[in-house]
């Protein structure tokens, strides 16, 4: 089989599908979900999509932390807006379940629920600028040595990592302190204006992330064969609209990024490193890689990678909670 190369790929692949609009028709009927689809995708995402286009193009021409600070000014006005919402009340929820010492009385827990709008605002306005923190001088990196321990010994390695922090500006950062090339997948976003966004992004730094499916996943594993390049795969993905790593006490699951990133390590004798990227103050963060976690074994068999989970689960549900208020998939998780 003849090798595959990452030249060999188009990074026009990496663009993810977007879906097919609703026809005309939709916008006069009196199907109101009908109605109300033909809006979406034909009004309502297309302004949507302009004024973020705007704003992303015009913060590029700020500095990071001027971009940071910009974020975080505009945060309460978003916490405001969405006070009400669902995904707000389950944050809050969430944090008094999960913290329940930091949450200890409303002050406190107002407190962490201000930070988590704080950070989630500076990450949404870094994002026109996340390709220059690194090169800025803002990422502070510790653990290096687990990596350059398992590239001495010829073995490819599978970063793991969880949201928190900026996991956008981790992926450049990352590769770029390791002096490696980085592929993974990635969930798309709901609306494809943000994706277009997102894939330019990735595509100024040349970065190579797939969008999920079985072309995406074969191409994932035989690039990790030919020692193209390393992995970075985040283990709190979203499936079944529910968070299932950390595990916080729940049973290992059986599907998802974990189980996909045990067995692309058995499969091709890699070593997984958990990584995270925490946000030190405005701008600045700490990139740390964790000691390595070898697979229970070669054979893939379900107790061997349950076993390999809790032992990731070890490594990153502490910092998941020491840091639950830069966690970005507290929104998602549901008890």
């Amino acid at each position: 089989m003849k090798p595959l190369l990452l030249s060999d790929i188009p990074i026009e692949d990496t663009r993810p599908p977007e879906p097919e609009g609703p026809p005309l028709s939709w916008a006069f009927s009196t199907d109101r979900n009908q109605k109300a689809a033909w809006r979406l995708y034909w009004v309502s995402e297309p302004v949507m999509g302009g004024l973020n286009y705007v704003t992303h193009h015009a913060l590029r021409l700020l500095t990071v932390s001027g971009c940071s600070r910009f974020g975080a000014a505009l945060a309460p006005f978003a916490r405001a807006r969405f006070a009400k919402s669902n995904f707000a009340r389950r944050i809050e929820k969430n944090l008094s379940t999960l913290r329940p010492d930091r949450a200890a009385s409303d002050e406190d827990l107002n407190a962490l629920l201000t930070s988590w709008w704080d950070n989630i605002g500076r990450v949404f306005a870094e994002f026109s600028v996340t390709n220059r923190h690194f090169k800025a001088g803002l990422v502070e990196v510790s653990g290096k040595e687990h990596f350059e321990a398992i590239r001495s010994r010829g073995q490819r390695v599978i970063f793991v990592s969880v949201h928190v922090g900026h996991w956008e500006a981790q992926m450049f950062a990352l590769a770029e302190a390791m002096g490696t090339v980085l592929i993974g997948p990635f969930q798309p976003e709901p609306s494809r204006f943000t994706n277009r966004l997102v894939y330019q992004l990735r595509k100024r730094r040349g970065q190579f992330l797939f969008p999920p499916g079985r072309k995406s996943a074969f191409r994932l594993n035989r690039l990790l064969q030919e020692r193209e390049a390393n992995a970075l795969i985040y283990v709190d993905d979203v499936r079944d609209r529910q968070i299932h790593l950390p595990l916080f006490g729940r049973p290992a699951p059986d599907r998802g990024n974990a189980v996909a990133a045990i067995k692309l390590a058995m499969a091709n004798d890699a070593a997984l490193i958990p990584v995270y990227m925490v946000r030190t103050e405005g701008a600045h963060y700490h990139l740390r890689m964790l000691p390595p976690i070898e697979p229970a074994s070669g054979s893939g068999r379900a107790e061997d990678i349950r076993r390999t989970i809790e032992a990731l689960n070890s490594a990153l549900e502490p910092v998941v909670l020491e840091h639950i208020d830069q966690w970005y998939m507290l929104a998602e998780l549901r008890f």
